[in-house]
């Protein structure tokens, strides 16, 4: 028994507003999708994040209709459950989960056990922090589950062990007696044994806008199940773009150039580049807006910052991003003076409008207001 689990596809992404980075997405999914025939695998399970938002292009929802048509024609299921990019936050039927009432795919996401030849699958769809004692009671009301040899968890949430700001359950809180725990929401490939099985991050298949521009591996696993213990392959994605990182003093910039034009010979694809500029004085934005304008013809898409001297090292620059959330949530809480609204305005409000969604913004407004309106009886 194999399966191959994938998680966070974000179909429909566009980072930088740039159409190649959308095709870049769909070239990554398509590059699971054919792994998963070639190798023959039992089923497809993916643990959320489906698509980028709730309410995907045309394009998207084409793009995964053709890979599952793909994979019915190879006699392989599609399993899933739902992301919070999958959901929308007024009632509306998820778009994801279209493809189930067609009878494409299988939703898992409801809590209840769908047997797959001889493999139990169960799984719950994002739940948020706020909802997270809720998620744990679902999680211990697990037992006297349908007799199977192989037991396969889906969830899309985050780990306290894996992620020390994405806590929104622990590992104790996972119910004993699953083969794999097969996890989404945190988008770099991790994994720890837990009680007789593996807890699994795929991490997303290509970098998404809040990853900004940094190294990075992604990919999707092989999980065999076949004998007492799962077995897991991560397998890189091998059509990504490069993403690159150069940190330049401001006197040798002229020196950029030329190795960037090396380092991107052989390259498929034109890579995405973030520079980051060290001094101390001196510095001119148009003469380094300038001399950077020569990255245009080798470069899909550059970034540069400034970074002073006398501050921290520059390798802390993207491993930042959790204590700017955690400084912007402290400072809504002052400006708003109420803990609730902070919350729906950074973590729920502002991923929305980063990502251009306005009438998915407002659509959580107006529920909102429904649901204070419902709480007082007016």
């Amino acid at each position: 028994m194999q399966i191959l689990h994938i998680s966070d596809t974000h179909l429909g992404c566009m980072q930088f507003n740039l159409k190649e980075r959308e095709e870049d997405v769909y070239e990554a999914f398509n590059e699971a999708i054919d792994t998963a025939v070639k190798d023959r695998v039992d089923a497809v399970i993916h643990a959320g994040d489906i698509f980028h938002t709730p309410k995907p292009s045309g394009t998207a929802m084409l793009r995964l209709g053709e890979a599952l048509k793909k994979l019915n024609e190879y006699g392989i299921r599609f399993f899933f459950i739902l992301g919070e990019h999958d959901i929308s936050r007024v009632r509306d039927t998820p778009s994801p989960y279209v493809f189930h009432r067609l009878g494409m795919a299988t939703y898992v996401g409801d809590g209840k056990p769908h047997i797959h030849k001889d493999m139990l699958l169960i799984g719950f769809h994002k739940h948020k922090k706020s909802e997270s004692d809720d998620l744990r009671g679902k999680l211990r009301s697990i037992i006297n589950l349908a007799d199977a040899k192989r037991r396969v968890l889906l969830l899309h949430q985050g780990l306290g062990e894996f992620h020390p700001y994405a806590n929104e359950l622990s590992m104790n809180d996972l119910p004993l007696g699953f083969n794999y725990y097969a996890m989404g929401h945190l988008h770099d490939h991790a994994m720890k044994p837990y009680g007789d099985g593996v807890v699994c991050y795929p991490g997303s298949i290509d970098p998404t806008p809040g990853e900004g521009i940094r190294e990075f591996k992604k990919g999707f696993c092989i999980v065999d199940l076949s004998g007492s213990e799962a077995r897991v392959d991560f397998i890189q994605v091998r059509s990504s773009r490069r993403h690159m990182e150069y940190v330049i003093e401001y006197e040798r910039l002229d020196d950029l150039i030329s190795r960037v034009r090396e380092d991107v010979k052989g390259l498929k694809k034109k890579p995405v580049v973030a520079v980051r500029i060290k001094g101390s004085k001196g510095i001119d934005s148009a003469t380094i807006a300038s001399i950077l304008s020569r990255l245009n013809d080798i470069c899909l898409h550059y970034r540069w910052e400034v970074e002073s001297t006398s501050k921290a090292s520059a390798g802390r620059l993207y491993d930042a991003k959790p204590d700017i959330d955690k400084e912007l949530l402290k400072l809504a809480k002052d400006a708003l003076a109420n803990e609730d609204h902070a919350n729906l305005a950074i973590n729920e409000l502002l991923p929305l409008l980063s990502d251009g969604d306005v009438d998915g913004a407002i659509d959580m407004i107006w529920k909102r207001f429904e649901e204070g309106r419902s709480a007082t009886g007016r």
